[in-house]
C-alpha cells in the first residue's frame, strides 16, 4: 500500500530551536520531520527523561567554554548529542 501524500508544514524555529531539535531526533534515530511527527501523534511513546532544549544548550555552551576555543560549536553540539545518545542507552 503506497504511503499517504504528506502536505508541507512551515515552523518557525531559533537556530538554537532548530540545533537542539535536531539533536534530539538525532538522539532517536530519526530525521527532524520524522521525529515532530512521532512527536506530535505518539507522544506518550517518547522517552520523557531526554534532556530539554534549555539543558542541550546548556550542556553545548559548557562544551564550548571547556574547550577554550579549540572545538567549533557545530563539532560540540556532535560531541553533546553523541554523550547523551550515550548516557540515556539510545545507541
Amino acid at each position: 500500500m503506497p504511503s499517504p501524500t504528506r502536505t508541507r508544514v512551515e515552523l518557525m524555529l531559533t537556530q538554537q530551536e532548530r540545533t537542539a531539535l535536531d539533536a534530539q531526533a538525532q538522539l532517536h534515530g530519526l530525521n527532524r520531520s520524522d521525529y515532530m511527527r512521532q512527536r506530535l501523534f505518539n507522544p506518550g511513546q517518547d522517552t520523557p527523561a531526554l534532556p530539554s532544549i534549555q539543558t542541550y544548550s546548556s550542556a553545548v555552551t559548557a562544551a564550548l567554554k571547556a574547550s577554550n576555543g579549540a572545538v567549533n560549536r557545530p563539532v560540540a553540539e556532535a560531541i553533546t548529542a553523541a554523550i547523551i545518545t550515550k548516557l540515556y542507552g539510545l545507541s
